[in-house]
C-alpha cells in the first residue's frame, strides 16, 4: 500500500541501487536520466529560492526592471496555468548557470561583472515572460535590453534599436502572441518560436535512427549559454545552421548505429547544442558544467565521428554532474594536483574524476566504432582505443589507491575500473599499439618536464658524480612534487601530427613540403616532430639534439629525444628519458651548457650507474 505524503514534506531524492550501478561502470539508460533530472528539477528550484531570499532585503537591486517578486509571481501563475511547460522551463540547462553566476555576484565572490546587476537578475523576468506566453496568459513585464538585444530563454531573441548599452523592453502577451517593445519598434514573436522582422527563433535539431530521436535546439542567442559568464548573441552561427543540422543528424545515426546504450540516455537528457567556431584540428573545443545539466558546447566538428565522440564526452560529464547534486565523491582533495593524460596541466582529484569519467565513455566509443570504420578512420579508431585504453587504465590504478575518496566515490572508481578490464583482450594492429604507446609516453615525459621539479640535492649529488667521471650516485629518487608550469601547452602536438598521417596523408605531404610553417597548421609542431611523426627517425633524433643545444630546457625536444631513443637504441637511456626525464634534464642543465655534454649518454649513466671512465 502507498501511503501520500503531505505536500509540505520535501521531496528527498535517491538515485535507485540499480541505475548507481549502471552509473558506476560509466552507463546509464533513459530511466537513469528519468531520476537525474528529477533531482536536479528540484536543485534549480533550491538555486531559485536562493536568489529570491539573496534580493529579498534589497528590493532596489531591481534597478529599472519591476521588483524580483513580480517576475516570480507571474512565473507562478504560469505553472499553475502550464504546469509541464514551467518545468522544462526551469529544467532549461542555462537557468542553472544563470542562478549560480547570479549567486556568485549577489555575494560578492566573481570577479569584475561586465554590467550592472539587474541586467544579470533581469533574465528571471525574461524567464517568467517565456512562461506566461507559453502558458497562454495575458501579461505586460520588462526585461532586460543588451547591447540590442533581448534573449528569451528557449525561445529566441529580438534585436531593438536601443540608444544605451544596457536598456529595458516591455513584453507583452495574450493566449500565446506577444510582442517586445522599446521606444517605437516592436517585434512580434509566437509561443511556437515564429515571429516577425528582427526575432531569430532558436531552431531545433531532430534526428531519428533505429527508433532513437535526438531533439536538441542550437543555442547562440541566451546571455548564459558559454557556462561561466554572459556572452552576447552570437549570430553569425545563423549562416551555419544548414551545417549543424546535417552534422548533427549523421553523428546521431552514427552513435545510434555503434553506441546504442549511450544513445539512449543522451535522447533524454540532452536538450542544448551550444555551437562555437571550428578549433585546431583534432583539437576538438568541448565543454559542460554541472550547474547546466543537459547543455554542451561543441565547436564545429570535421565529421561525424568527432561530433559522435564529443557527445558521448560531454554527456560523461552531465550524468556525472547530476550525481554530485546528490552525493559527494570525495572526502578532501588531495595536498598535490595530479597528472591527468588527456590535460596539459595538474588536475585536482575531483576534476580528475570528472575526466576519468568521460573518458570511460571515449574509449568505449573507439572500441565500438573500430567494428564498423574503414580505411583510415579504423586506423584512427584503434589508435585511439589503444592509446585511451592504456591512460584511462592507469589512471584508475592510481585513482583507486588515494584515501580521499568517499564510499560512494570508491564504488564509482572500481566499476569504471571493472570497465576498463574488459578492453583488454581486445587486438590492436602492431604498427598501431605501439604508436598509441609512443604517444602515451610522449604525453607524460612532457607532463613531467613541465611540471614534475627534482629534489635540488639530488642533482647536485648526479651532477657532482659525473663531474668526477664517478659512478651513479647511489642515492634513492623518490617522486618529485608537483609544481603547476603556466606555460605548459599543446602536450599531445606529436599525437595530432599523427593523426594528421593516420587520417590525410596527402595533407600531411604538404605539411613536409615546408617543415618551417608546420606550426601554423599544428600549433607547437616543428620540423623535429614532422620528421619524427613521418618516420625519418635519425633526422629527427638530430634535430631534437640541436634543439637541446639551443634551449636546453626545451620539454618537447628532451621528450622528443626520449622517443627517437627509444626508437633508435632501446635501452638505459631511453628508459630515463621516458620515466625521469626530469632528472635528466635538471641534472644536464646542472652540469653546465658549456660542457658539451651527450644528453642521451648522461641519460644511459643516469640508468646503468657505471663508473664513467
Amino acid at each position: 500500500m502507498t501511503v501520500a505524503q503531505p505536500v509540505d514534506e520535501p521531496v528527498r531524492h535517491r538515485l535507485d541501487h540499480r541505475h548507481f550501478a549502471a552509473v558506476a561502470v560509466g552507463g546509464g539508460d533513459a530511466g537513469t536520466i528519468e531520476e537525474l533530472l528529477a533531482a536536479e528539477h528540484s536543485w534549480r528550484l533550491l538555486q531559485l529560492r536562493a536568489v529570491l531570499d539573496a534580493v529579498a532585503e534589497a528590493p532596489e537591486v531591481a534597478g529599472p526592471l519591476p521588483p524580483v517578486a513580480d517576475a516570480w509571481a507571474l512565473l507562478v501563475a504560469a505553472q499553475r496555468r502550464a504546469p509541464a511547460e514551467v518545468d522544462r522551463l526551469i529544467l532549461h540547462p542555462h537557468v542553472g548557470t544563470w542562478a549560480g553566476y547570479v549567486l556568485r555576484r549577489l555575494r560578492a565572490s566573481t570577479g569584475t561583472a561586465d554590467g550592472p546587476l539587474w541586467v544579470d537578475l533581469g533574465y528571471l523576468h525574461a524567464l517568467a515572460a517565456v512562461a506566461g506566453v507559453r502558458a497562454g496568459l495575458d501579461f505586460a513585464l520588462r526585461v532586460p535590453v543588451r547591447d540590442g538585444f533581448v534573449a528569451l530563454p528557449t525561445l529566441g531573441g529580438a534585436t531593438l534599436p536601443a540608444t544605451d548599452r544596457w536598456a529595458v523592453a516591455e513584453v507583452t502577451g495574450t493566449d500565446g502572441a506577444a510582442a517586445l517593445a522599446l521606444g517605437g519598434s516592436r517585434v512580434r514573436f509566437e509561443a511556437a518560436g515564429t515571429g516577425s522582422e528582427g526575432w531569430f527563433a532558436l531552431p531545433t535539431v531532430r534526428a531519428e535512427a533505429g527508433g532513437h530521436i535526438l531533439a536538441v535546439t542550437l543555442d547562440f542567442l541566451d546571455p548564459y549559454r558559454n557556462l561561466r559568464t554572459p556572452t552576447p548573441p552570437d549570430l553569425d552561427t545563423v549562416a551555419a545552421i544548414d551545417r549543424w543540422r546535417t552534422l548533427l543528424t549523421q553523428a546521431w545515426e552514427l552513435l545510434v548505429q555503434v553506441c546504442p546504450d549511450r544513445a539512449v540516455p543522451i535522447a533524454r537528457g540532452l536538450f542544448s547544442v551550444v555551437p562555437q567556431r571550428a578549433a585546431e584540428r583534432f583539437r576538438t573545443m568541448s565543454a559542460s558544467a554541472g550547474d547546466a545539466f543537459g547543455s554542451m558546447l561543441v565547436s564545429e566538428p570535421e565529421d561525424a565521428p568527432e561530433l559522435a565522440v564529443t557527445l558521448v564526452h560531454e554527456f560523461q560529464h552531465i550524468k556525472l554532474g547530476g550525481l554530485l547534486h546528490l552525493t559527494p565523491l570525495l572526502t578532501a582533495e588531495p595536498a598535490r594536483r595530479l597528472y591527468a593524460p588527456w590535460r596539459d596541466d595538474p588536475r585536482p582529484l575531483g576534476g580528475l574524476v570528472q575526466g576519468v569519467y568521460a573518458f570511460v565513455g571515449i574509449t568505449e566509443f573507439w572500441r565500438a566504432y573500430r567494428t564498423i570504420a574503414t580505411g583510415a578512420a579504423r586506423a584512427v579508431a584503434h589508435f585511439e582505443f589503444a592509446r585511451w585504453r592504456q591512460q584511462v587504465s592507469a589512471t584508475l590504478d592510481m585513482m583507486r589507491t588515494l584515501p580521499e575518496l568517499t564510499d560512494v566515490g570508491r564504488h564509482l572508481l572500481d566499476g569504471l575500473h571493472a570497465t576498463a578490464e574488459t578492453w583488454w583482450p581486445e587486438q590492436v594492429p602492431a604498427d598501431v599499439l605501439a604508436a598509441a604507446k609512443a604517444a602515451v609516453a610522449d604525453h607524460r615525459a612532457r607532463w613531467r618536464l613541465h611540471h614534475r621539479r627534482p629534489d635540488p640535492a639530488v642533482v647536485d649529488a648526479f651532477a657532482a658524480a659525473w663531474r668526477a667521471g664517478a659512478a651513479r650516485p647511489d642515492i634513492d629518487y623518490p617522486e618529485p612534487p608537483v609544481e603547476a608550469d603556466g606555460a605548459a601547452r599543446r602536450l599531445d602536438t606529436r599525437a595530432v601530427l599523427l593523426l594528421w598521417r593516420l587520417t590525410d596523408p596527402e595533407g600531411f605531404e604538404r605539411l613536409r613540403k615546408d617543415p618551417s610553417a608546420v606550426g601554423a597548421q599544428v600549433s607547437g609542431a616543428t620540423p623535429a616532430d614532422l620528421a619524427y611523426v613521418a618516420g625519418d627517425l635519425a633526422q629527427a633524433h638530430a634535430h631534437y639534439l640541436a634543439g637541446l643545444a639551443a634551449e636546453p630546457a626545451d620539454p618537447a625536444a628532451w621528450a622528443g629525444l626520449g622517443l627517437t631513443t627509444a626508437a633508435l637504441d632501446p635501452g638505459p637511456a631511453a628508459e630515463a628519458l621516458r620515466d625521469r626525464p626530469e632528472l635528466v634534464r635538471a641534472v644536464h642543465r646542472r652540469i653546465g651548457p658549456g660542457s658539451a655534454v651527450d644528453p642521451v649518454a648522461l641519460a644511459a649513466w643516469i640508468v646503468r650507474a657505471p663508473t664513467r671512465s
